[in-house]
């Protein structure tokens, strides 16, 4: 039966009471995710000069004298590692990361695209009130400049923008009602909408500023993590599942 070691070269425990514990205690979720990580740091070879370099940037980042053949050693002692362990924790996150770039990065202006919306910003003016004929009562008072936006959404609008002068955002653009986005949709910074009527309510917009997403490097980096985040939580619940994980696209990492 196979030993399980908590300590490097001390056998503590079988498979079997491994298995119970990891179950009992609520740790088969860690496991799972420590599983694909672990899978996914086993198919991305990194050259011994970057391992180096990695491995003694993380001990200076534990504070640990990297030159130092005591220090490290009393480090390994107080994690029950081996040089093997500490090789793996200082190089993990940067083999995720050419997994990440060498899987998804092909996915990333597709992505953005269909999801444009969802990044765009938007930032309006709403007020919302139950009585039809004051909609418009406004309104004119608007289209007039009779009064300001602040001071009419404060003292009529029966939603939460009351408390904000009716400034809504910026938030992302599909955030809104349908409703709401297909009016602004092609809308003018600065422009004001006659009332409309949703559902029990009228509403009054006026668009203040719309922030078209661009696919900066912020937004690359970002997506890239939704990718892989997606890709990471349905492999984890696969092997939760007791599926077979769809297999790696070793194609894909070749010039990893």
């Amino acid at each position: 039966m196979a030993e399980i070691e908590l300590h490097p070269g001390t056998p503590y425990c079988d498979a079997d009471t491994l298995n119970r514990v990891a179950r009992q205690q609520g740790l088969c979720l860690a496991i799972a995710q420590a599983c694909v990580y672990d899978e996914i740091c086993q198919v991305i070879d990194l050259a011994d000069g970057d391992c180096d370099a990695l491995t003694h940037s993380y001990l200076e980042r534990q504070e640990i004298d990297p030159n130092s053949t005591g220090a490290c050693e009393a480090f390994l002692r107080t994690k029950s590692w081996t040089p093997d362990d500490l090789r793996y924790q200082a190089t993990k996150w940067e083999r995720i990361d050419r997994f990440q770039q060498a899987v998804f990065a092909g996915e990333v202006e597709r992505h953005f695209l269909s999801r444009k919306l969802a990044h765009d910003q938007v930032t309006y003016s709403m007020i919302r009130v139950r009585d039809g004929d004051l909609a418009f009562e406004l309104h004119q008072r608007l289209q007039e400049g009779e009064a300001s936006f602040a001071e009419l959404a404060s003292q009529f609008s029966e939603g939460s923008e009351r408390e904000s002068e009716g400034v809504c955002g910026p938030a992302p653009f599909d955030q809104a009602h349908a409703s709401v986005v297909e009016k602004l949709r092609g809308c003018r910074e600065g422009e004001l909408l006659e009332p409309f009527f949703i559902q029990d309510i009228w509403l009054i917009l006026r668009l203040e500023r719309w922030d078209g997403a661009r696919l900066d490097d912020s937004m690359r980096s970002s997506i890239l993590d939704e990718l892989f985040e997606q890709w990471f939580d349905r492999r984890v619940s696969q092997l939760l599942a007791g599926q077979k994980p769809d297999p790696l696209p070793l194609h894909l990492l070749q010039t990893c």
